[in-house]
């Protein structure tokens, strides 16, 4: 065929010569178009498609190679069933020749560097027979259950992979988990606190022991997974109160305990807000009279769509989460004359930049505040907000910054004529 068009391209370029054209500049022109066209076709014909690819003459190009990031949530040092990608967990690499490089991990949990053998253009990996360390940074209050926290892995060159290098063994996944604590502080009438003030703790296998309470009656002491009781006494004051916390994979903030104070009735039956209702559209807006309640500001998203690291990594069942939108207070009320009871709920701050950012609790009965309290929020982790509010009409939630919280799993307790 080939043959063909260049006996065809020799007819043609004859015909042109024998004509007499006027203008010798636009002959030249003409002649050299319909030269040009011809090679191209005979290009086209010369091309070989679907050829297998000789791997020997591939130049390099680049590739990721990941640590993988997780929440190690059972606590175990595997990856297993339960376990969910974490985000923002710093991983160093240390190159051979001592420069680092920290990267972060990704809304699927892998921490990702590039690979590009003999590449100047990329800063992580590109020289064969050396060998690099991958040292996952560990965040304030959590610690690496895997026993993996620093890997050396060896590069050597392959001709005709992607970016001209392979790991001889590949950097296994990283598993993290929060120290496990119940932190709060008990509260006095007035300000005033009895001396003879104790707190007994019950470990789920039984075993008693006393927290030490600090300077302003203040506690913390670890944990781990199943039911804690508490145990709150004072015989100056004649009053006790016993409190039993669900330890699951968050650190617990204990809050609304005050020496003197009994609990008023429970408002109804356990409704546990999971957002995971949220199906026809990535966003959406808590309509009133979901849960018999009112909502401002709130907002339910798919966790999947979610960018910031808190909004990620609060999941705690199904794929729906909440936010404050623009950061701005939220408010829930009760409809008039009624009441509910908020027992917790998870909460995160959105984004990174904000880690340590103050969220503000503050409940209302009668149109006179009952509760205010403050704590920390982290992007890395939830922590359990155990606030036990019984028979209030409103609740507001702020942050001291306007930086959006998440929140997940609240437990209300709502009246049962409003279910």
């Amino acid at each position: 065929m080939i043959y063909e068009m260049v006996i065809e391209r020799s007819k043609y370029l004859k015909k042109i010569k024998s004509l007499d054209f006027k203008n010798s500049i636009f002959k030249k022109f003409f002649t050299k178009l319909f030269i040009i066209s011809l090679s191209t076709i005979n290009i086209f014909v010369k091309a070989h498609p679907y050829e297998k690819s000789n791997f020997n003459r591939l130049e390099p190009g680049n590739l990721n190679i990941s640590v993988y990031i997780f929440h190690d949530r059972n606590r175990n040092g595997i990856y297993d069933l339960g376990d969910k990608s974490m985000v923002g967990v710093e991983t160093e690499l240390i190159k051979p020749d001592g420069i680092s490089v920290i990267a972060k991990s990704n809304a699927n949990g892998y921490t990702n560097f590039k690979m590009a053998l003999g590449s100047s253009n990329y800063r992580h990996i590109n020289k064969n027979n050396e060998l690099y360390t991958f040292k996952v940074l560990e965040p304030p209050n959590w610690r690496i259950t895997t026993g993996n926290k620093t890997q050396k892995i060896f590069f050597l060159r392959k001709i005709g992979s992607p970016g001209g290098l392979i790991a001889k063994e590949p950097p296994n996944w990283v598993g993290l988990a929060p120290n496990l604590t119940i932190k709060g502080q008990i509260k006095g009438r007035e300000q005033k606190l009895p001396s003879d003030l104790t707190i007994k703790a019950i470990s789920p296998n039984k075993k008693k022991e006393h927290v030490k309470l600090g300077k302003n009656s203040e506690f913390i002491f670890p944990v781990y997974k199943g039911n804690w009781q508490l145990i709150f006494k004072s015989k100056s004051i004649n009053w006790m109160q016993k409190k039993i916390i669900n330890v699951n994979h968050a650190p617990i903030e204990l809050m609304n305990i005050v020496a003197g104070e009994n609990k008023l009735p429970i408002a109804g039956k356990l409704k546990i807000e999971n957002f995971d209702w949220i199906q026809y559209s990535d966003l959406e807006k808590i309509p009133d009279g979901h849960l018999g309640l009112k909502w401002n500001y709130l907002l339910a998203i798919n966790n999947k769509t979610a960018r910031g690291p808190g909004y990620v990594n609060i999941l705690n069942s199904g794929h729906g989460i909440a936010y404050s939108s623009s950061g701005h207070p939220v408010t829930i009320e009760a409809f008039k004359g009624k009441t509910f009871d908020f027992v917790g709920g998870y909460f995160t701050v959105g984004w990174g930049k904000a880690n340590g950012e103050e969220l503000k609790i503050e409940a209302y009965r009668n149109g006179k505040k009952v509760f205010e309290e403050e704590f920390q929020l982290s992007h890395l982790g939830p922590k359990w907000l155990e606030a036990d509010l019984r028979k209030i009409d409103k609740l507001i939630f702020s942050t001291k910054h306007y930086w959006q919280f998440a929140a997940e799993d609240l437990h209300f307790r709502i009246e049962n004529d409003l279910e």
